[in-house]
Formats: C-alpha cells, sequence, structure tokens
C-alpha cells in the first residue's frame, strides 16, 4: 500500500469544538488518551470517524433502534477502508474485513492504542447523544 503524504490526513486538536458535537467542556476525557488520539493520523476527520454511518443496511425493523457504540475494530476498518478505497473497490466487503482483519492484527501497539483511545471518545459521545441507552440483545428465536 502507498503512503500517503501527511495533507491527506487530519490532526487531531481537542480544542475543535465541532470535534464534541453535544459534548461540553466539562467532559472529563483522560488526558493520555486525549496525548495518544492526538499523536496519530487519521484518514478520517475524527467527527465522521467517531459519528455513526448515516447509510446503514440494517433490517428495517431495526432501523429506529439506536446502533451500539463503535468499537477500536469498527473505527479501524472504517478510518482504513476510506483511506484505501481505490484499493479496496470491486471487492467484497467480507474479503475487505478479512484483509483488514489480519492487518489489524500485525498493527503496531501504537496504532491499537490510538484505536482503543478513540473507542472510548465514540462511547462518552455515544452515552451523550443517545442517553439513557442500555444495549439489550435480541433473543435468538
Amino acid at each position: 500500500f502507498n503512503k500517503m503524504s501527511n495533507e491527506q490526513f487530519h490532526p487531531v486538536n481537542f480544542n475543535d469544538k465541532h470535534i464534541y458535537e453535544k459534548l461540553s467542556d466539562e467532559v472529563i476525557f483522560p488526558e493520555l488518551d486525549k496525548q495518544t488520539i492526538n499523536s496519530y493520523n487519521f484518514y478520517l476527520p475524527l467527527d465522521t470517524l467517531i459519528s455513526n454511518s448515516q447509510t446503514s443496511r440494517r433490517p428495517k425493523k431495526l432501523r429506529n433502534k439506536t446502533p451500539r457504540p463503535q468499537n477500536a475494530w469498527i473505527l479501524y476498518r472504517k478510518d482504513r477502508l476510506a483511506r484505501d478505497a481505490k484499493v479496496y473497490r470491486g471487492w467484497k466487503a467480507c474479503d475487505i474485513s478479512k484483509d483488514l482483519g489480519e492487518r489489524w492484527k500485525n498493527e503496531d501497539e501504537i496504532t491499537i492504542e490510538a484505536f482503543n483511545a478513540l473507542a472510548k471518545l465514540a462511547k462518552h459521545r455515544h452515552g451523550i447523544v443517545n442517553e439513557g441507552y442500555k444495549y439489550i440483545p435480541l433473543k435468538k428465536r
């Protein structure tokens, strides 16, 4: 895969208010997590990355149900798929996930930590935007 120039990456700045949407300045987010996120060059802008998709392939009966917060793997897949869109053009979604899954397993500790910290931020934002959300799994038939 080709290395892209830094101009194509979106540096994160925790002073940017738009990142937080409904998050207030009083939000307590560990300084270590902020530093971890700031040190990594994500391809997508942070607010795009931690926001839920506006298009969904969820079944109609589940479309009005609040989606679960995104975990580190989902955020990694979303960011890498956007970065390498040309490479994956024409691939099946399952093959993309397999390829990115192998890459995820071989990523360095800094990358894993950055996406874990981002997942914490996404979960925190999800809790504020979807106040009172509680995951209730569907019962098997």
